[in-house]
């Protein structure tokens, strides 16, 4: 048993957490079973209070005591990783994605996606894929541009996607015949008739033709990334905080993925039927602001100074359902330093029920 005197930040779930002890409850517990009548207390700390807190095998009968009795908070990854229960993403995903300047909100896009399950082969689980309900501040946009891509999407989509058992996406395959798309996309050109229309029909066209280009452009969807992203490769020990791990997020529009250095974190048991991780993330890139945008600089690339590199970070709340370990929401911020000005993104994805 040790003395320990409180700081300005501490609470009892900061503290158990740091000595591994599976509920905060346990902790004022034992200070009050251990200390003299008129120092125990029955709230949250205040600084500068007095503590003792359990050390060494006190700590493991502690937690052994919590377990016996049902109390635990923590989630325990089997053989140290959340398991990825990859067919449970089938369903529709409502999202919502924000984009501020400082304080102030340039802009709100509404969409959904779905995944529909359809089977495991030659070790890939096969999904058909489709984005919908596009809008723009709650309503449908009735812009050319917007009114062109909704066409497009709706003649190449659904699609067929295939992940492997990691979750990495793999493959991508259209599910109607080529030439019959591209008669379709070139019907387009009746309705807009514009050069710059013109040239994206075209563009969807050649990707047609290569299917890198529509694979490497599904991985960097945000909402594909962050389902299926390495938070599931990410290794814990025997407590809440995994190792830290790397992974390119591509949260700027038409740059490409930053290379963040991220961690996560099992928070405590608040609700019986959910699960949450937390994962933050600190960008770990060389490039430029310009670099990430003109995507000819690859993420090892050191020419760059570092006065001259991006400043940004990442947080993320994935919530699970406990039993089943299906995913349910996730609630993520991005901000992106430039000069004495933030631009921020609030990105949220969450499940309907069915």
């Amino acid at each position: 048993m040790i003395t320990y005197i409180t700081l300005q930040d501490d609470t009892l779930e900061k503290i158990s957490s740091d000595l591994k002890i599976e509920n905060p409850v346990y902790l004022r517990e034992f200070h009050n079973a251990h200390c003299a009548q008129h120092k125990r207390f029955h709230t949250d700390l205040r600084p500068g209070q007095y503590l003792l807190l359990p050390f060494g095998n006190e700590i493991t009968e502690l937690n052994k005591k919590i377990i016996e009795n049902g109390d635990g908070l923590y989630y325990h990854p089997p053989h140290g990783k959340i398991p990825f229960q990859i067919p449970l993403l089938k369903g529709k995903y409502k999202i919502n994605h924000q984009k501020f300047l400082d304080d102030e909100r340039l802009a709100d896009y509404q969409y959904q996606i779905e995944l529909d399950y359809i089977k495991f082969e030659n070790l890939h689980h096969i999904f058909s894929f489709q984005m919908s309900d596009f809008k723009k501040e709650g309503s449908e946009s009735d812009t050319k541009i917007s009114g062109l891509a909704k066409a497009c999407i709706e003649i190449l989509y659904p699609l067929e996607i295939r992940f492997n058992e990691e979750g990495e996406l793999k493959e991508v395959h259209l599910t109607s015949p080529e030439n019959l798309l591209k008669d379709h996309l070139e019907t387009l050109k009746s309705y807009f008739t514009d050069p710059y229309s013109a040239d994206y029909i075209n563009q969807m066209k050649s990707v047609i033709d290569d299917k890198k280009i529509l694979l490497e452009n599904l991985k960097n969807t945000l909402p594909l990334h962050l389902l299926t992203s390495s938070f599931y490769r990410a290794s814990y020990g025997n407590w809440t905080d995994s190792q830290t791990y790397q992974d390119f997020l591509p949260w700027l529009t038409n740059a490409s993925p930053i290379r963040f250095e991220l961690q996560n974190r099992i928070l405590p048991k608040e609700d019986e039927a959910l699960l949450k991780i937390i994962q933050n993330g600190s960008s770990s890139d060389s490039r430029s602001l310009d670099q990430l945008y003109a995507k000819s600089f690859v993420s090892e690339d050191q020419s760059t100074s570092k006065e001259k590199t991006v400043d940004c970070d990442h947080v993320a709340e994935y919530s699970f359902n406990r039993i089943d370990l299906s995913f349910l929401k996730i609630e993520a911020v991005f901000n992106v330093y430039i000069d004495d000005r933030i631009e921020k993104e609030i990105f949220s994805m969450e499940k309907q029920q069915e």
